[in-house]
């Protein structure tokens, strides 16, 4: 037997005996609902009248709308509502609380949601079907980088050593210290990677300058977290590490929401952990198929802390497929980091600058709309020569009335989280 499925073993027999076989079951549940899209929807809608009927009874702050006809009756709730009504949602009755879940506040509002038992499990499940869904089997031997290790509880070593699953924090931008990195990749034969967009836009900028070690390992695939994943950066990382690369979305309190699968269609919608409205930008009726618009989240599982109807502030587009699929066609980040044309279109920046894939040794950017004319460009880079290209470019994004002045740091300030900040929009009223 190989080291992965020694482990995996070792992990099946202690979730029966002491887990009552929670994550192995939810496991099982979830591959059999993704691989069949027309049951996960009966289950889905199965598990929404379980949740809102157990919300309505146990939470005092759902208990109001104990006579729900359907989802529509109950409040759209955001994080800073969930916050200050935190007791009342929380169900005090529930006793087997596991983990608790913290945001590091990269939205200014920096939150805690409690998690059950099976809540958990079946998160940690859904991380394991997906990722194997693209060839990374349970317990293959995973390196995390996170710019939030340092606030977050140390794992035990045992503890990663047991599930295979290691992390390292962020603080090695230097090319010495990715040197090392990558090394340690290769000589402890690591078979994947998940880190954030931010971090591989750093290592495919130093693979692209020839500044890494050449690669001697044997990725299955590197998966891209909590950013817009640049398509420069996805091909110049796929060619070095010589494996697929893969965008999840999802965040820390609920699980993931949607993930690449290889198709090209967009990212699989997890519709087997989550039941996603997907609402007009100006009212709370249906945006059509494939029309940007606002999510609303409601997670079919976590008993402990009831969210229903969340809305986290992010722009999708979905599409379905004949066969019942759902995809996310557009995952645009924040309304609150969106830009505007000066005729007063909202633009979607990532999806609209695909040329920014052409100057790959600009380490670090930042988009400052000042208002719906100005704008400041914040450039980590030592080539000043792209003002020009960048400005004719961007003129055809934002209008040709649009004026551009370049600022150039050694590094922008990153959040609590480890990102930073790549569009920032400062007309009064837009978001």
């Amino acid at each position: 037997m190989t080291e992965r499925e020694i482990k995996y073993e070792a992990f099946v027999r202690d979730d029966i005996a002491n887990n009552r076989g929670r994550m192995v079951n939810a496991m099982a549940e979830v591959e059999y609902l993704l691989a069949h899209p027309e049951a996960c929807e009966i289950f889905s809608r199965h598990y929404l009248d379980a949740i809102l009927s157990y919300a309505t009874a146990f939470s005092e702050f759902y208990r109001p709308y104990r006579g729900f006809k359907s989802l529509q009756d109950f409040p759209i709730i955001t994080k800073t509502i969930m916050k200050e009504n935190w007791d009342a949602i929380a169900v005090p009755e529930y006793d087997s609380v596991l983990k608790e879940k913290r945001t590091s506040g990269s939205t200014g509002t920096p939150f805690r949601v409690v998690l059950d038992k099976y809540k958990h499990s079946r998160l940690i499940a859904t991380l394991k079907v997906v990722r194997a869904s693209v060839g990374v089997l349970s317990h293959e031997k995973t390196l995390f980088v996170s710019g939030s290790v340092r606030w977050k509880t140390p794992i035990p070593q045992e503890r990663q050593e047991r599930d295979n699953v290691y992390y390292v924090d962020s603080g090695f931008m230097d090319s010495d210290s990715v040197g090392a990195f990558i090394k340690r990749l290769s000589d402890e034969n690591f078979r994947t990677m998940t880190a954030m967009a931010s971090h591989l836009d750093r290592i495919a900028y130093l693979a692209e300058h020839k500044q890494l070690p050449e690669w001697t390992g044997d990725f299955i695939a590197v998966f891209s977290t909590s950013e817009a994943l640049k398509e420069s950066t996805r091909e110049i990382i796929s060619e070095y590490f010589r494996c697929p690369v893969y965008s999840f979305y999802g965040n820390e309190e609920n699980g993931m929401f949607s993930f690449e699968d290889g198709s090209g269609l967009g990212q699989r919608v997890n519709t087997a952990d989550f039941f996603f409205e997907v609402l007009k930008m100006d009212s709370d009726t249906p945006a059509d198929e494939g029309e940007l618009g606002r999510l609303v989240i409601t997670d079919l599982f976590n008993k402990a802390f009831p969210m229903i109807r969340y809305e986290n502030g992010d722009l999708v587009a979905k599409k379905t497929m004949d066969d019942g699929r759902v995809y996310f066609t557009q995952v645009a980040g924040r309304k609150a980091d969106m830009l505007y044309a000066t005729d007063g279109r909202m633009i979607q920046f990532f999806a609209a600058a695909s040329f920014l894939r052409k100057f790959i040794d600009i380490k670090q950017f930042q988009v400052i709309q000042e208002d719906y004319h100005n704008f400041t460009l914040i450039l980590n880079t030592d080539n000043r020569s792209y003002e020009e290209e960048m400005v004719r470019q961007l003129r055809s994004v934002f209008g040709e009335d649009s004026y551009y002045k370049f600022e150039y740091v050694d590094e922008i300030p990153k959040l609590r989280s480890g990102k930073h900040r790549m569009t920032v929009c400062k007309i009064p009223g837009v978001n």
